[in-house]
């Protein structure tokens, strides 16, 4: 006879799946802050850092802060509330016609980190406790 504890299954899956989110969420920020984004010219930050190409797009935090994670059972929808998100993420073109690059963050994190090949790890882990 195999007895299943769908109790013990459950909890292994929420606590891997509580731990990935976590871990994307810190992936994202890793993303936003690695010095890997080409911009064409020389920026004067507002606190003074001089900054070229390849940079972070970190400039003054308010980007980097503003991510909320809309968690619902097993789904979770990572969103960045700073005003600026969007044109950073997917570029834009200003109104005299210069273009704005896009810096898709969320693309070159998860280029970085399997979630999936992490879940299962983290799974594997807490159904052998």
């Amino acid at each position: 006879m195999i007895k299943i504890d769908h109790n013990r299954i459950s909890k292994a899956v929420t606590s891997a799946f509580d731990a990935t989110i976590d871990r994307l969420s810190d992936e994202f920020d890793n993303a936003i802050t690695a010095d890997v984004w080409q911009w064409s010219g020389v920026t004067v930050r507002r606190n003074g850092d001089i900054v070229s190409s390849p940079r972070d797009i970190v400039d003054e935090g308010s980007l980097l802060g503003s991510q909320v994670i809309l968690r619902r059972g097993y789904s979770a929808v990572y969103v960045w509330e700073a005003p600026h998100a969007l044109k950073v993420h997917e570029g834009a073109t200003f109104q005299d016609g210069r273009e704005y690059s896009a810096r898709p963050w969320t693309k070159y994190a998860l280029q970085q980190f399997d979630a999936a090949k992490y879940m299962q790890m983290k799974l594997n882990k807490e159904l052998v406790k």
